[in-house]
């Protein structure tokens, strides 16, 4: 006990002695592209575009091959586009980039959030970024018995920003659904530049290897791969996606991935404290 309580003692000093150089709290603004575009042509997505037009949103609606666009919607803040058929889609909340095939050509345009409907879903690849592979956009759901899910809402997805009007499993009317999914868009997006408060995640591009573990590991899409100017990868953290939970530290092998951002004052004063009570119990 006296050995385990003399390591102990050292952690904390250790810790008040590094919490010196930790960075103070700040905040992170981060540009935004406000439109939403909604994918495919159900009842269910006619209701979300319609929705988030009432309340003042811009709306881009498209269709896919499969299913072209055929219902135009007449709002002043809806632009249809029924010859335009979206491939794929890139991107996270705030900067997603949409593959449209049109007359045979391809564009890419841009949009802050994305409502899918399930046959467009089913349709469409997703690719989290550059250089990894595409996949279908699946629902999640927290379920009794199953851990490691983050809190999601009905029509939410693993990739923030990118929402599902015609969620399974749930046995409401498509109207209710494609409004639920309108109502998520509106309280992601916000009505100008974003910041980000909190203890967020930090890479330290001297160690960092760009194994890309942080990156499967990241629930919120917050981590990324970008070229370090060497020939390899470093990796780099969205600080308005991340949520500070610190699987990305837990999975790095380098100890690259760090959470500096903390209030040093409070960490200095709260391991002072520990330390000032073991001493009064020797």
């Amino acid at each position: 006990p006296e050995l385990a309580l003399e390591r102990f003692k050292g952690l904390l000093t250790r810790s008040v002695k590094r919490s010196v150089t930790l960075k103070p709290l700040h905040a992170v603004d981060r540009n935004y592209n406000f439109a939403a575009a909604v994918i495919g042509n159900s009842q269910a997505t006619i209701t979300s575009a319609l929705t988030l037009a009432d309340a003042d949103h811009e709306v881009l609606r498209f269709g896919t091959a499969e299913q072209p666009l055929t219902d135009l919607v007449d709002h002043a803040n809806i632009h249809n586009f029924p010859d335009w058929n979206v491939k794929g889609i890139k991107g996270t909340l705030g900067d997603f980039q949409i593959l449209i095939e049109a007359d045979g050509h391809e564009q890419v345009l841009r949009a802050g959030t994305v409502i899918l409907g399930e046959k467009a879903r089913r349709r469409i690849a997703y690719t989290h970024q550059e250089g990894l592979p595409s996949c279908t956009v699946e629902p999640v759901l927290q379920q009794r018995g199953v851990t490691g899910v983050p809190f999601a809402y009905p029509c939410a997805t693993s990739v923030p920003g990118l929402y599902l009007a015609e969620p399974t499993d749930i046995n409401v009317s498509k109207l209710k659904k494609g409004t639920a999914a309108a109502v998520m868009v509106a309280a992601a997006m916000p009505r100008g530049p974003r910041q980000s408060k909190g203890f967020t995640a930090a890479i330290d591009e001297k160690l960092c290897r760009g194994c890309g573990r942080c990156t499967t590991a990241c629930l919120y899409h917050a981590m990324t791969l970008q070229p370090n100017g060497v020939g390899g990868w470093r990796a780099q953290v969205d600080e308005a996606l991340c949520k500070g939970c610190g699987n990305c530290i837990s999975v790095c092998p380098t100890g690259a991935a760090d959470s500096p951002f903390r209030n040093r004052l409070f960490l200095e004063q709260a391991l002072e404290e520990l330390l000032t009570r073991e001493s009064a119990h020797e």
